[in-house]
């Protein structure tokens, strides 16, 4: 007894179907296992000069190195006055009004 054939379009429905499936699959592939396009800026690709800078090399003489562990606490840095501060001085006049004072003291004692 023969086998009744499947319908033409079924079968290519169904390879579509896988061909899709497969595609798919390594389209997704492809994109986690590639390594994405690097920009690099224009300054970077510029050519260095071969000379050799004896200034860098003076400057590399006079920083100074610490050792492992130890540790630098820098300097707090006072705020430098803007040029418009500089420029122009502002004059001290003495006004007839009097501030209030504070009559009471401070407490010093908290817990």
């Amino acid at each position: 007894m023969k086998k009744p054939k499947a319908p033409r379009i079924l079968t290519v429905a169904i390879f579509t179907t896988i061909t899709i499936i497969f595609w798919v699959f390594f389209s997704v592939y492809r994109v986690l296992t590639t390594k994405p396009l690097v920009k690099v800026p224009p300054e970077l690709l510029e050519p260095i000069t071969p000379n050799l800078d004896t200034g860098a090399l003076g400057k590399l003489e006079k920083r100074v190195f610490f050792e492992e562990g130890e540790t630098v606490v820098p300097a707090p840095i006072s705020p430098t006055p803007s040029p418009s501060e500089k420029t122009a001085p502002e004059e001290v006049t003495e006004s007839t009004e009097t501030t209030p004072e504070a009559t009471e003291s401070p407490s010093t004692t908290t817990q």
